[in-house]
């Protein structure tokens, strides 16, 4: 006997926000550590 879960779309966008907001957290922080290392070298 197969069991059906319902899974909500709009349930899970508060998820998706957050793992979206700490991507670009992390992506600028990235862009910051590249750009300091540059500094460095020159």
């Amino acid at each position: 006997m197969e069991t059906y879960s319902y899974v909500n779309i709009f349930e899970t966008k508060g998820l998706e926000y957050i793992l979206l907001i700490c991507f670009m957290v992390m992506m600028v922080l990235l862009f910051r550590y590249m750009r300091a290392g540059m500094r460095d070298k020159s």
